[in-house]
């Protein structure tokens, strides 16, 4: 029954990604999360306070103004308190140039009790990579700015 509720949210959550409500996802934070998205990139490295999660939802929709986050498969497993969750995407959006762009990714989430306290994104970074030198040519500075991290050391 957990799993099916936490398969419903995470169906949610991405349903407020489409709206480019990242307010959504930022609530579901635990208070000592961490989300890393690979790769050595404008959206690489890895982020640890909601402020830094903004500025990088921020930074996503400026670079894909009307990403579309298509899930086609999700795996949830765990206990409420240890709930893993593996999601296959395929986004697709109009670069800042008007250009068509389409990527896979994979994301893995770990839970507790219902809050995110850890995830990460792997894309096929080097079609992103390509896009953001591509996008830098042609006047868009962000697309090859440095990762925004903020990791905080405990």
């Amino acid at each position: 029954m957990f799993r099916m509720i936490a398969r419903r949210r995470y169906r949610r959550a991405w349903q407020s990604m489409n709206d480019h409500d990242y307010q959504a996802i930022i609530k579901q934070l635990a208070p000592d999360f961490r989300m890393t998205f690979q790769g050595d990139t404008s959206l690489g490295g890895t982020r640890t306070t909601r402020a830094g999660m903004a500025a990088w939802f921020d930074r996503l929709f400026r670079l894909l103004p009307d990403a579309q986050f298509e899930l086609r498969q999700v795996a949830v497993d765990g206990p409420p308190w240890n709930t893993r969750i593996a999601g296959l995407f395929t986004v697709r959006a109009t670069t800042p140039l008007g250009e068509p762009y389409e990527n896979v990714f994979v994301q893995f989430v770990r839970l507790r009790f219902g809050r995110v306290s850890w995830y990460e994104v792997h894309e096929d970074s080097l079609r992103w990579w390509r896009l953001c030198q591509h996008l830098s040519s042609n006047g868009v500075a962000e697309a090859v700015a440095p990762p925004i991290t903020d990791t905080v050391r405990v």
